[in-house]
């Protein structure tokens, strides 16, 4: 949320905004280990309300993935968001928080003596202040297009009105971001935290992304070379590799594993809310799963479009979703596993950040809606993804060695067979299918309508999201269509932020770049 920053006003809402109106000697960073614990807050707390629900309304409802009867966040699967939808708001305030805190972290250090650190860390934590905000830039770029870019909280102060930045402002402002991150960041370093590798897989899908950007049938062949340099550069040179077991993905105890380039980090709660990842509330669909009190899940599951888009022997379809008479061992383990049999709405529900109780993950710290289990923002096997279309570009197919080697790694890993010829919806349903209930599937769906608008409102129009009846223990389909528009494919701003910063709804200005 813009008032996150445009405000000096104290209120419970901005409690956890920077004070950045208080700048003193004293609130510089001292030594290397203050550098180490300002960024660490970087990876979680600030993502909070993005994560909480925003996430999977906005990247798995529009997509047509995410089903549920929750009337906020099915206005996203609706096409039917106003501008004061909850959701909609804590998304857009999250990704400004993320912002916040990245330049509070950002200024500290640069007016910080430069014999407080050694120069590796100095340079390490801007990289990570500048991974994250570059991060939220380019997930702001794509949801609301034409966005304020605010690289200094201070400057904004003595005016709350702020113009908006044209969208191809916004992503080359996250690009330059994540550039110096690559360049900065170390090679390896604790479990955790964003190397070089992080960046630049996340550089690989802006790029991929932006070829779209302005476009009509083709893309910009540039910025697919350099999604290509940056995926291979990852999956040759990292030494990072896919886990053997997708379901392995989704285990606390397998948090920050080798195929994790960035991920948020969690803890159990205890007496701070904000600090936990709450999805198995949400998606459980039975409280005697984790045993806590929550496990509100029974009204949501998978929508039929993508039920009907795993293959036979997909072994991602039971580590993502619960379909009648699956059964989990893993939890409930103490009563000898758990068997779905629920008669939902959309004859499924959710498995993926499902993780159980305490008793199925032992060591680990689980309570009222909260889990320690990372949240993925970046994992290798969409990098893999990434270099496969950008070698395909804008061919009708492909049976190139190399992007086949990419694509096929995914499916094998999923226990399917190989293909020897991809084309371009192969790989965007590949990533629809790997990446489900993981808030990605609508930027894909974005990017496509950058170059292929008609194209990609088609695509959504003739998803199947309807719902289910049972009769005698059967579902039965009652098929039904979402419908959008162009404008659909651009979020509203929220409406607290027009009313304080009425600019939002002017015409864009450049921003004026200084390096």
């Amino acid at each position: 949320m813009l008032a996150v920053v445009f405000t000096t006003a104290c209120s419970e809402e901005f409690l956890d905004r920077p004070p950045e109106d208080a700048y003193v000697v004293d609130n510089f960073y001292q030594t290397d280990e203050h550098l180490t614990i300002a960024t660490k807050g970087l990876y979680g707390a600030p993502w909070f309300a993005w994560n909480d629900k925003a996430t999977f309304a906005i990247g798995d409802g529009a997509g047509g993935i995410y089903a549920t009867n929750d009337g906020a966040l099915n206005q996203f699967a609706l096409f039917s968001v106003t501008s004061s939808n909850s959701r909609l708001n804590e998304g857009w305030r999250s990704l400004y928080t993320v912002i916040s805190h990245a330049n509070f972290i950002i200024r500290a250090i640069e007016n910080s003596p430069e014999e407080n650190f050694t120069p590796e860390l100095k340079a390490k934590a801007l990289g990570e202040a500048r991974f994250m905000r570059g991060y939220a830039y380019f997930y702001l770029a794509m949801l609301w297009g034409d966005v304020p870019i605010i690289a200094d909280n201070v400057a904004i102060i003595e005016d709350a009105l702020i113009a908006k930045n044209p969208v191809a402002d916004a992503y080359e402002f996250a690009r330059r971001d994540l550039v110096f991150a690559s360049e900065n960041l170390l090679l390896a370093d604790e479990p955790g935290r964003v190397t070089q590798w992080s960046a630049k897989a996340v550089l690989a899908r802006l790029h991929l992304n932006r070829a779209g950007l302005g476009q009509s049938g083709s893309r910009n062949t540039d910025d697919l070379a350099m999604a290509r340099e940056y995926a291979e550069d990852v999956i040759l040179n990292s030494g990072l590799m896919m886990l053997d077991n997708y379901g392995d993905l989704f285990v606390i105890a397998n948090n920050n594993n080798e195929e994790s380039l960035f991920a948020l980090q969690w803890i159990d709660k205890g007496g701070t809310w904000g600090v936990q990842n709450t999805h198995q509330a949400y998606f459980s669909p039975e409280g005697s799963i984790a045993g806590v009190g929550d496990g509100w899940g029974g009204g949501s599951g998978a929508y039929p479009n993508i039920r009907n888009l795993y293959e036979t022997g997909d072994e991602r379809r039971k580590a993502t979703f619960m379909f009648p008479g699956d059964e989990y061992p893993q939890l409930k383990s103490t009563d000898g596993g758990y068997l779905y049999e629920a008669e939902s709405p959309w004859a499924s529900a959710i498995k993926k950040y499902v993780v159980g109780s305490a008793e199925d993950n032992p060591g680990q710290l689980i309570s009222f809606m909260s889990t320690p289990m990372n949240t993925y923002m970046m994992r290798l096997s969409e990098v893999y993804l990434i270099a496969a279309e950008a070698i395909l570009g804008d061919a009708a197919s492909t049976t190139d060695a190399t992007a086949l080697e990419y694509y096929n790694a995914v499916r094998e890993r999923a226990g399917l067979s190989a293909r020897t010829e991809v084309t371009w919806m192969d790989i965007f349903n590949e990533k629809k299918l790997e990446l489900a209930m993981e808030g990605h599937h609508w930027f894909d769906v974005v990017r496509w309508h950058y170059f292929a608008p008609e194209d990609a409102r088609n695509y959504i129009n003739s998803q199947d999201r309807g719902r289910y009846s049972w009769e005698d223990g059967n579902p039965i389909l009652e098929s039904s269509f979402a419908s959008i528009d162009h404008s659909d494919f651009i979020l509203p701003y929220p409406e607290g932020d027009v009313t304080m910063n009425p600019l939002l709804m002017e015409d864009a200005v450049p921003y004026e770049f200084n390096d």
